[in-house]
């Protein structure tokens, strides 16, 4: 294999659609190598620090998409320090000088100022798409920079993030009045009016536009006159802060989407009238994808009463204000269930192991799974395991924390042990508010092979729980841990850091720990004993200096370690110390 001519190389290659594969690929020797550098033109980077941007350009200098993860998830929390870092600026500048070819940029938990949007929108002449998630920094003027001079512009979509428009919605007149490619706009996080004129004409002009995410002060007028100019809609996202609809406007937005058949996705958001709910019955059994997760204000028996006309349903996210009763009737209305997320809300109604047990028996085609509960049984847990074993990402969240079995009053781990047991192909798991042992720990172990990412709070009783998992799980590439009874210690030479870093610390992506048994000591160890490990330990209390730190044996609140292949990154606060 090592001997195939050229031409047969770059057809296997090209043929390798995952980063991971392709990276293995190119290891065999330097043909596969070279074949790779020139034809790669897809490229993730998880982490924004993990290498320099100059290394990446000089690696794959024919890339067109670049996708980018700055602060890790647990940034989403209080714990993460909102001024940690992940800057797109150094990446901006290294792009624009050597990769004009970029046509793609997907930013998520990232820092972007309206300089890099401004440079982004004139250094890449074939610059088709900018996807910006959870992202800040920027305002409406770097967006309208991108919106003016991206003349191939296919792809706009801002979401997550906190954007001002004080303009009155002018900055879509921006967009040229040539542009036609328009295929994905999501504006759905932009406060502030949108002017409905130049909303409609953009959608009017573009005929390939499948994707569009609107923000709540978009009318249910413009609504309509979208609809009418834009039958080829896939997707639509709309909320409204408007209490009601009136009876009129609910009768010409109904007969709208009466003639929208290909939408198959809808996003509300915000306050959503009963009545607007009534006018997208027409398309709901077209839908395969509903995200009710930011609709606050529907009453569980228009949701229910709603989920009863969606019978193709593959995706579906919710809050727990449609309870056990609003459960069931998913579970018997849509069996192709493929990804079920019930965030908590700020009903009291919520969810438990009876909705959960409902789910597993009616949708037993479901691959993935987030569940915000009151409580659990492991007798429902051992159930979900039979009946739905091609979950592979498995996350359960009861609000108070050390929650047992509520029948019997046991750790929840058999459950869990069932779940890692059945589902094969589990690769995220992610725990909290469970009462649970070491027992799961080493159930996790022996079963969760493929498992990649784990996350767990107030769980487990000592590090041999760690060692269990450390010992089996060979494909784990990201830990968070919150308030778990282990760590890292200075003077346990066969502790957790041994384990953890010195038999897997290659593989490892990044390790989060916080208010766990970790000392200064146990941190600097780690980092003598991986180079291409940052370790970075982030003080609750203001600045951190040497010599704040005179034992060893001093806890560490927080500890966030990340490969990374150029050393420690140059932007670090002071109030973070790089080991």
């Amino acid at each position: 294999m090592t001997h195939l001519p050229e031409e047969v190389v770059e057809i296997i290659i090209n043929r390798l659609t995952s980063n991971r594969d392709r990276n293995s690929a190119s290891l065999i020797n330097k043909l596969w190598y070279t074949v790779d550098r020139y034809s790669r033109r897809v490229v993730y980077v998880a982490n924004c620090y993990a290498l320099s941007p100059e290394r990446v350009v000089a690696r794959f200098p024919m890339l067109r998409s670049l996708t980018l993860r700055g602060k890790p998830n647990i940034s989403d929390s209080r714990l993460f320090p909102r001024d940690w870092g992940g800057s797109v600026d150094p990446w901006i500048e290294a792009m624009s000088k050597n990769c004009r070819s970029l046509e793609e940029l997907r930013l998520k938990r990232m820092v972007v100022s309206d300089r890099s949007l401004e440079l982004t929108s004139v250094s890449f002449p074939y610059f088709k798409s900018l996807i910006l998630s959870s992202c800040c920094g920027f305002t409406i003027t770097g967006l309208s920079s991108v919106a003016s001079n991206c003349s191939m512009l296919e792809q706009l979509e801002v979401e997550k993030s906190d954007v001002t428009d004080n303009s009155g919605g002018e900055w879509l007149s921006n967009f040229p009045e040539s542009l036609s490619s328009l295929v994905s706009l999501n504006i759905s996080c932009i406060k502030g009016l949108v002017n409905p004129t130049d909303l409609v004409r953009l959608v009017a002009r573009s005929p390939n536009l499948t994707n569009l995410t609107l923000n709540k002060t978009v009318t249910a007028e413009t609504i309509r006159r979208i609809l009418l100019k834009a039958p080829q809609l896939m997707h639509l996202g709309v909320g409204s802060n408007i209490p009601h609809l009136e009876i009129q406007s609910y009768i010409q937005l109904s007969s709208s989407f009466h003639k929208c058949k290909s939408i198959q996705s809808l996003t509300f958001f915000y306050l959503v009238p009963p009545m607007l709910l009534r006018a997208i019955s027409p398309i709901c059994p077209n839908l395969v994808h509903v995200n009710m997760r930011y609709a606050t204000g529907i009453q569980s028996s228009e949701l229910i009463n709603f989920i009863k006309k969606c019978p193709k349903l593959r995706r579906l996210w919710i809050l727990d204000s449609i309870g056990d009763e609003g459960l069931e009737v998913v579970s018997y209305t849509c069996k192709n269930l493929e990804d079920l997320r019930v965030f908590h809300g700020r009903a009291e109604i919520g969810v438990t192991e009876v909705g959960l047990t409902a789910i597993s028996t009616g949708c037993q085609q479901l691959k993935s799974l987030t569940y915000f509960c009151k409580r659990m049984t492991n007798a429902t847990l051992v159930s979900f395991s039979k009946n739905c074993p091609k979950t592979t990402c498995f996350r359960l969240i009861i609000s108070t924390p050390k929650q047992p079995d509520h029948t019997t009053q046991q750790p929840l781990d058999d459950g869990l042990g069932a779940i890692v047991h059945s589902c094969k192909n589990l690769r995220k798991l992610s725990l909290s508010g469970l009462l649970l042992t070491d027992q799961v720990f080493l159930y996790i172990g022996m079963y969760a092979e493929k498992l990649e990412a784990l996350s767990v709070s107030d769980a487990g009783e000592s590090d041999a729980g760690m060692h269990y998992m450390f010992n089996g799980c060979k494909n784990l590439r990201k830990v968070e841990m919150i308030n778990c009874p282990f760590g890292f210690d200075f003077d346990d030479g066969d502790g957790v850091c041994s384990g953890l870093f010195e038999e897997y610390g290659s593989c490892m992506r990044s390790v989060w720990m916080s208010s766990c048994r970790t000392t200064l000591g146990g941190c600097k160890m780690i980092a003598q004993r991986s180079e291409s490990l940052n370790v970075e330990v982030i003080n609750k209390e203001g600045d951190i200096e040497e010599e704040e730190y005179p034992d060893d044996d001093m806890k560490v609140d927080n500890l966030y370690m990340y490969q990374a292949l150029d050393g420690p990154r140059a932007d670090s606060p002071s109030h973070i110390w790089t080991l």
